[in-house]
């Protein structure tokens, strides 16, 4: 299946910069991924024969979320990247965890990872591209994906821990998900979640734990797993948005796109790190207080 060769695949922490960062490269015209109406609809490869009423010879619709800027009023229903967990959810049978498992040294076996690229296949060849790229937010599960793509290239989005737990914790997915829990599971160690359950009131530590944890072992199976992997600091790119997507392009063998140059000169891109340290010194807080230090360095007993 030669338009699954080399998938490109982007991973990092919610609220990182994963997603400006990878619906910049989505731009490019060889490009197909998961959708939001493949999340509509998770069993039907076909819905993504739509792609083309948004993006043919004639003209090139493509939504994006609305977080990045200001977006038109039909945003909603142009065809655009998702993380699309209830896609990966029916795709790998509910076997595992998908969405939730840090899912460490977990393989697809040959026959489910034959099944899963079958319908990538589709899925490819449906939208009338060329090569498969999607992006995923949490744990890396690099182990996993290489089982069902051994040539994947990763690109790992990295923001500083502070203003990302400090994003975290003033989104509305995080208010129910792992602010007062530990939302991942798989990786902690028992004296971990004793500490969690004790300490399900204070979520700035929660959070760091849970940061800090997908940081050690992002790093972990990155080594273990040989994976062919660019690491990005989200602060690099609100620096150098330019220079950072063409360093990311060339690493995924990417030729060079009119589209994405066009597209990353209309966009706005904020420094959200400035914005979260205005907060926290008109609030009258500490960047990061001696425990938080002490769990994201990896200098606290539980």
């Amino acid at each position: 299946m030669k338009n699954l060769e080399k998938p490109i695949i982007f991973f990092g922490s919610g609220r990182s910069g994963t997603t400006i960062i990878s619906e910049i490269v989505f731009r490019h015209e060889s490009l197909a991924w998961p959708s939001n109406y493949q999340v509509v609809v998770p069993s039907l490869p076909a819905i993504n024969f739509l792609r083309v009423l948004f993006d043919n010879r004639f003209w090139h619709l493509q939504g994006q979320k609305q977080q990045l800027n200001d977006v038109s009023a039909i945003n909603k229903y142009l065809f655009k990247p998702a993380e699309a967990y209830p896609f990966w959810e029916h795709i790998t049978g509910h076997k595992i965890d998908f969405s939730r498992g840090f899912l460490i040294n977990e393989r697809a076996s040959e026959q489910d990872a034959k099944r899963m690229r079958s319908i990538f296949n589709k899925l490819v060849s449906y939208q009338f591209k060329e090569r498969l790229a999607f992006k995923i937010t949490g744990p890396s599960r690099i182990c996993y994906l290489k089982s069902i793509f051994p040539d994947a290239i990763f690109i790992n989005i990295v923001r500083d821990p502070v203003p990302t737990i400090s994003s975290w914790l003033n989104v509305d997915f995080w208010q129910d998900k792992g602010k007062h829990q530990l939302w991942w599971e798989g990786a902690y160690t028992e004296a971990e979640t004793e500490w969690a359950k004790k300490n399900s009131d204070q979520p700035e530590l929660l959070a760091a734990l849970q940061y800090r944890k997908l940081t050690d072992v992002t790093n972990k199976e990155i080594q273990e797993y040989n994976a062919h992997c660019l690491s990005v600091r989200y602060e690099d790119f609100v620096s150098d948005p330019s220079t950072t997507i063409h360093q990311i392009m060339e690493f995924a063998e990417l030729p060079p796109s009119e589209r994405v140059d066009e597209y990353l000169k209309g966009l706005k891109i904020y420094n959200q790190n400035a914005k979260t340290a205005k907060e926290q010194k008109k609030d009258g807080e500490k960047s990061k207080s001696e425990v938080m230090e002490q769990i994201l360095y990896g200098n606290y007993a539980y």
